[in-house]
């Protein structure tokens, strides 16, 4: 048995690996995405509202330590701006 050419062989040397590779690259993101996000268990006040449309939607509020643990920044969240406390002048 006969070796293949040499030019073959410098390909399937070159080629080879960099297909290994990508080939190692997509299991690893298909076995990511088939364990899933693991949810971290929130414990918080918990309250149901009914939307106009007749949809109810139940949000848990939490403090700021507990968001700061689930690897939020409370300052960071957008949403509308809160008004100014009162002074006293």
């Amino acid at each position: 048995m006969q070796l293949p050419r040499k030019a073959v062989l410098i390909r399937i040397c070159i080629y080879g690996p960099i297909l290994a590779y990508f080939a190692y690259l997509a299991w690893q993101k298909y076995s990511a995405e088939q364990a899933g996000p693991e949810a971290p268990a929130i414990e918080g006040t918990r309250q149901t509202f009914t939307l106009p449309d007749g949809k109810s939607v139940e949000v848990i509020e939490i403090s700021e330590d507990q968001a700061r643990q689930m690897g939020l920044d409370p300052g960071e969240i957008e949403g509308p701006p809160r008004p100014a406390p009162a002074s006293a002048d």
